[in-house]
């Protein structure tokens, strides 16, 4: 009997084959995703091998021949005037240059004749921003210029900043009023000499508050500052300041003088009956120069009556006008002649009388 073979049913077959061709296009789909996948980061690799090579900082050494920035060194403040014998100079540095090795601000001092002497060297640090170690100042003015080195040379000189070092007390005189003279007027101009520049501040510590003034000297040295006086001696304070910090002290005493004293007295009523009881008002007003009125003078009143013994006031002051009443009871009196008087006392010790007739009938 001959072999047989065993053959697959024709829908089975169909079958097997269409699983097998769905099989294949799904290998063909998942292997091109994979093959996708596997492109993009390729790609994705290589985009961010340029992008870091193209974000890069540029060589340490600059191309030879490129002229290099200049820093620049902080400008002085105070008009570079200062007492401090030396000094950290602060600056920046170009931006290209940060971080960079190799790059260095160098610091001269420009002497006579345009001499250098490198007096500081600085690093180039993370930041814009260099500060030096403490420079040594000599007295007068020492100036500084910086350049920028890198390994392929150095800059130009940056602009110059000028220090001065001033450490002497500035000199104070006074020139105007004199301590010998006697003053009559309620303020003095007070003239001097001292250093240019400098600020002079006066005190007078008899004034209320102290009277505070200041002014600044001229290029010529030479101030002038008004201060208030009062009645006898004042002391005066005076303080130069230069522009450097440095301070002068000094005091002087100037004298507020009234002139000549006068005592105008009146009484009233200036005659009356000696058999009445009534009241006698004597009032003062008090002057000094020029009839100005001299306040804050003390007054005592003296009244003599015929029949009656002196009669005495309290010390009494005068206000501001000079002005000052004493009122006081007569009675008891017989006729006569009487008097008035009032002795004044500055408040300078200057003393001056003043006296009106008081007539009883």
């Amino acid at each position: 009997m001959g072999s047989r073979r065993n053959k697959v049913p024709l829908p089975i077959a169909l079958a097997i084959g269409a699983g097998c061709l769905v099989f294949a296009l799904v290998v063909v789909s998942v292997g091109s995703g994979l093959v996708i996948d596997l492109v993009g980061q390729i790609g994705g690799a290589f985009s961010n091998a340029i992008g870091k090579m193209t974000s890069q900082a540029p060589a340490t050494v600059p191309p030879s021949g490129t002229t290099l920035d200049t820093p620049v060194i902080d400008p002085a403040a105070n008009g570079g005037y200062t007492n401090q014998t030396s000094m950290v100079l602060l600056g920046e540095v170009p931006p290209a240059s940060v971080g960079k090795s190799g790059f260095l601000v160098n610091v001269y001092s420009i002497g006579k004749n345009n001499a250098r002497t490198q007096v500081a060297r600085v690093e180039v640090g993370g930041t814009t921003h260099f500060a030096t170690p403490p420079i040594a100042l000599a007295e007068g003015p020492n100036v500084f210029v910086a350049t920028l080195a890198a390994p392929t040379g150095e800059g130009s000189d940056s602009p110059a900043v000028t220090y001065i070092l001033d450490t002497k007390p500035p000199k104070l005189t006074v020139t105007s009023p004199s301590q010998t003279v006697k003053l009559n007027t309620s303020t003095a101009d007070v003239v001097g000499l001292t250093d240019p520049g400098s600020t002079v501040v006066i005190r007078n510590e008899m004034v209320t508050g102290g009277a505070l003034n200041n002014a600044v000297a001229g290029t010529d040295g030479k101030y002038k500052i008004t201060v208030p006086l009062v009645a006898g001696p004042n002391a005066i304070d005076l303080t130069a300041t230069d522009q450097a910090g440095n301070s002068t002290n000094m005091s002087i005493t100037l004298r507020r003088d009234y002139g000549q004293l006068a005592a105008h007295l009146s009484a009233t009523p200036a005659k009356f009956s000696s058999n009445a009881q009534v009241t006698l008002k004597l009032t003062l007003h008090a002057t000094s120069f020029n009839g100005v009125p001299l306040g804050n003078a003390k007054a005592t009143f003296t009244v003599t009556i015929a029949g009656l013994g002196p009669i005495v006031s309290p010390e009494l002051t005068t206000d501001a006008t000079g002005t000052v009443t004493w009122q006081v009871s007569i009675s008891g009196a017989i006729a006569g002649n009487g008097q008035a008087s009032v002795l004044v006392t500055s408040s300078q010790g200057d003393q001056v009388t003043g006296n009106t007739a008081v007539v009883t009938t």
